[in-house]
């Protein structure tokens, strides 16, 4: 099993460089796209939609991450009442952010396959094809899905064999 956790984890580094990179690339677009239209008086037709695009992959794309560093958020004032049920508390809610995004993945699937077969594009200036907008979002959820399991069943959290008690709050 730690091999497929440890794929799992250098995929989820990798995409988070992805949105890293995205978002750095909608600060050079906005830097860009206020010189054009201040300085030159011409903006662009395409920055908005770039910039959206990108959005939505840096979430998408860091989400993951963030599920696995305990970045997510977290409510946590009924396992911090409860004291020795707080594991099982917190672990019974990761099960149901696990089974909500799982489910989520499972519907965007779907839709990525939907919008394939149609040849379905955005209704922006530029067009793209809209199934790789949504395959981020498959990618988001499914894999914030696999880190709560992990979470709720107490898997380590990172490469290393240490697994880290299960703390949010």
């Amino acid at each position: 099993m730690r091999p497929i956790l440890t794929l799992q984890d250098v995929l989820t580094r990798l995409m988070f460089f992805i949105g890293v990179g995205a978002l750095a690339a909608i600060v050079l677009i906005y830097a860009f796209e206020v010189v054009s239209r201040y300085a030159f008086g011409a903006p662009t037709l395409w920055a908005s939609d770039f910039v959206s695009f990108l959005l939505l992959i840096t979430v998408f794309s860091t989400a993951p991450w963030l599920t696995r560093e305990g970045g997510h958020v977290a409510v946590t004032i009924l396992p911090d009442l409860v004291g020795r049920l707080r594991q099982v508390i917190l672990r019974a809610g990761f099960l149901v952010a696990a089974a909500t995004c799982l489910w989520a993945a499972w519907l965007c699937i779907g839709e990525v396959q939907h919008l394939a077969s149609r040849g379905t594009a955005t209704l922006t200036t530029v067009r793209i094809p809209k199934w790789i907008l949504v395959a981020f979002i498959t990618y988001g959820v499914a894999n914030s899905g696999l880190y709560f399991l992990r979470l709720a069943f107490g898997q380590a959290l990172s490469e290393t064999d240490s697994q880290p008690e299960v703390t949010h709050g």
